[in-house]
């Protein structure tokens, strides 16, 4: 019994050794390992996704570019200037019908997210919250006004003192500087009209004149090579005009009805526009010049103060239309500027500045140079600038309301009836703007941990990538280049291997790459380089430029980049450690032995708690790498908050660092 015993167990050590006849095997790396669950129960740990829009500022804002920022990117100086902040998370241009719909990548923090545009056809900034993954912006209320009105007819035009000397109004307001309703104390009617030829298109024509053909206003922008002598300035009605009528009668006039079209504002100031005129050739004497206002308070809806909750109470909206009146010595007003005269123009600037009555004490600023007092590093006299638009030979005027040169606060044109008998051969023609196509910049870093497929100690700090991406684009939301710098800046001496930096596009063009770059046809990867703890600092730079309209129109990182690393990189290995950011792809050269091994879950720890890599949609100098050696939940204390809700809170973890305890 005891022999048949013994051989019976040396049998089952046998089979133990040569066949592993049971499931209990004497050693399986395996076991006690958790199982690997389907992928789509793991978090991704994505840091950004895709919002939908649904942004409709209606046909004045046709053609206009929006900026998408996540904090408020506009900062106001003490003089009431403002700046724009920061890199736009996404740009796009709206349709002709001023909308735009379709998907924007954000961070998944962002719980608001700011609007702004640089086009005068639509509102400078508005703010909007991201509810349930969309982004919904209805701006049209502000037409039904101007769509609305009619051209209208002037009855027993008039004009009326005001509390200053020589100041008189041919339009009556409210506190806050709207004009009414046509009325003037009884006096006339209906003298507010709409001119349907002054449209968003002409807006924007106007717009890229004066910024040089670009889609926001340039830093330091100077139009000081507009200026001419105020003759060439001001609008000057011909002794007789002649042309050939409909029927081809030649019909000649003496005089001219006039008509000045706001067209909109930029300035930083609530302002007062009005004209005055004198007999052309004379020297007119300014103080006993009378000066009528046209529009109390030349503020649209969209721009400083008339944004948010104030932007309904806008005084004047873009492309309002008012006809001049001509008072002649006798007091006498009519519609017709006689021939012979010069019409010139004044802005009271800041004068309804907080206050809700007109302020006759500011500073007039005058089309007549040589009455206005020097300012400016130059000590410059100039504060307006005009020029015959081709479109419909409408002199356009823009106003400088503070200390710069950029002659573009205030905008408005000047038309005639007939047109021809304002027109002057030697007033500056419509600028021919320089085209330039938009760039939209944004900023990401990639952060690796080298271990892998084994756990590692997570503070994903091995390799540490900033990634610049300059995305061009047309108006018509086609990508022409894009310039891609990747640069590593992980901490000296975290890296444990020699590891190699690589990233798949979606769509190439023609693509330029650094010298030390290899392009991997097999796999579709460009490996920048080879060590990154070698070229710590050092830019690499990928560009690719598109001809075809139909390869790269989605701007986002989502779909069109795979950045990688591969881990103790050997130059030509086919079999190949890569560490992808999770739930990613890897190429045909990584070793698929490794998938889902040790502690792997798609790039992700099997117990779903950190990943290999990670991508903060932020520039490297806001995020701080983790101390060698330290998990990063250590040093990021929100970070297990926002694992633990599957993402659902605490989305900025990232810009939350502390020092963790020794």
């Amino acid at each position: 019994m005891i022999k048949t015993g013994a051989i019976a167990f040396i049998t089952m050590l046998a089979c133990y050794a040569l066949t592993g006849c049971t499931d209990n095997d004497v050693y399986n790396p395996e076991k006690g390992k958790p199982e690997l669950k389907p992928e789509s129960e793991y978090f991704d740990f994505a840091t950004t996704g895709n919002v939908a829009f649904d942004v409709n500022y209606g046909k004045l804002a046709g053609g206009a570019l929006l900026e998408f920022f996540t904090e408020e990117p506009i900062s106001y100086n003490e003089d009431g200037s403002y700046a724009v902040n920061g890199e736009a998370r996404y740009k796009i241009f709206a349709d002709e019908n001023g909308r735009f719909v379709g998907n924007v990548e954000l961070p998944k923090a962002a719980s608001k997210v700011y609007i702004y545009s640089p086009f005068w056809g639509a509102p400078m900034l508005v703010e909007a919250n991201v509810e349930n993954g969309q982004v919904i912006v209805d701006e049209t209320e502000d037409e039904a006004e101007t769509r609305g009105v009619a051209t209208r007819v002037v009855n027993s035009p008039s004009v009326k003192n005001t509390s200053a000397t020589n100041v008189y109004t041919i339009v009556s307001w409210t506190d806050n500087g709207k004009i009414k309703s046509g009325k003037f104390a009884g006096d006339f009617n209906n003298i507010v009209t709409t001119n349907s030829n002054i449209n968003s298109d002409f807006i924007t024509s106007v717009q890229k004149a004066l910024w040089g053909g670009k889609t926001g206003k340039p830093k330091d922008l100077d139009n000081s090579g507009m200026v001419q002598e105020t003759k060439h300035v001001n609008t000057t009605i011909a002794e007789s005009y002649s042309y050939k009528n409909g029927k081809g009668e030649t019909v000649t006039v003496n005089d001219a009805d006039l008509y000045l079209t706001f067209l909109t504002e930029s300035g930083a100031y609530q302002s007062t526009l009005g004209y005055y005129y004198y007999k052309t050739g004379t020297t007119p004497d300014l103080t006993s010049i009378k000066k009528y206002i046209i529009i109390p308070n030349a503020s649209v809806s969209g721009n400083d103060p008339y944004t948010g909750e104030n932007k309904d109470k806008a005084p004047i909206t873009k492309n309002t239309r008012v006809q001049l009146l001509f008072e002649d010595g006798n007091g006498k007003v009519s519609t017709k500027f006689p021939g012979g005269y010069t019409v010139g123009y004044f802005l009271i600037s800041n004068s309804f500045y907080d206050s809700k009555n007109l302020n006759y004490n500011q500073d007039f600023i005058y089309s007549n140079a040589e009455w206005n007092k020097p300012y400016g590093e130059k000590q410059q006299k100039a504060r307006f600038i005009s020029y015959t638009a081709k479109t419909n030979k409408a002199v356009v005027y823009g106003v400088e309301d503070g200390v710069d040169t950029s002659y573009e606060d205030v905008l408005f044109c000047i038309d005639a009836n007939p047109n021809g008998i304002i027109e002057d051969p030697n007033r500056n023609p419509e600028p021919e703007p320089e085209p330039e196509p938009t760039t939209e910049t944004t900023y990401r870093t990639y952060a690796y941990e080298d271990i892998w497929p084994t756990g590692g100690d997570y503070d994903l700090n091995d390799v540490i990538i900033e990634h610049k991406s300059e995305v061009t684009f047309t108006e018509d939301n086609y990508i022409t280049k894009v310039v891609d710098t990747f640069t590593p800046v992980q901490p000296t001496g975290s890296a444990t291997y020699v590891d190699a930096f690589a990233v798949q596009y979606s769509q190439r063009g023609k693509i330029s790459l650094p010298t030390e770059a290899i392009n991997e046809e097999a796999t579709g990867s460009i490996i920048l380089f080879a060590d990154a703890r070698a070229v710590k600092g050092k830019e690499f730079v990928v560009t690719r430029v598109f001809t075809d309209k139909t390869q790269l129109k989605d701007k986002s990182f989502i779909t069109d980049l795979n950045p990688f690393i591969i881990s103790k990189y050997e130059e030509g290995s086919q079999n190949r450690t890569e560490v992808h950011l999770p739930k990613h792809k890897a190429t045909e050269y990584a070793n698929s032995d490794q998938f889902g091994k040790e502690d792997d879950a798609y790039y992700i720890n099997k117990d779903g708690e950190h990943p290999f890599a990670i991508m903060i949609p932020e520039a490297s100098d806001r995020y701080t790498p983790v101390t060698e050696t330290v998990s990063i939940e250590k040093e990021y204390p929100k970070f297990s908050k926002w694992v633990e809700s599957n993402g659902k809170t605490d989305g900025d973890w990232y810009l939350y660092y502390q020092t963790s305890k020794p």
